[in-house]
């Protein structure tokens, strides 16, 4: 009797889907992980990075804004009243 050298097709089929198994599982688990990661790194998920952008940019404006009223002259009484209505 003569012996096979080498892996029948089944087997090779086999493997080839372990192998793909494995790999798809190993994506979902990298993501989650990757999602829980930036989560905990930034506080929030993915969709903070918009918003705090949003806030930087509002927080400039105002600094902006400020400036500007810091340069014009109001008398004592318009001073404290436009302190109080920014401060709203």
């Amino acid at each position: 009797m003569k012996q096979r050298m080498g892996f029948s097709l089944v087997e090779v089929l086999v493997i080839i889907g372990v192998l793909v198994l494995a790999g798809g599982l190993g994506f979902v688990a990298w993501k989650s992980f990757s999602k829980s990661a930036e989560t905990t790194a930034t506080g929030s998920p993915a969709v903070s990075t918009s918003k705090s952008a949003e806030v930087i940019t509002t927080k400039a404006d105002l600094e902006a804004a400020e400036k500007a009223l810091d340069e014009l002259d109001f008398e004592d009484e318009d001073a404290s009243q436009a302190e109080s209505q920014a401060s709203l």
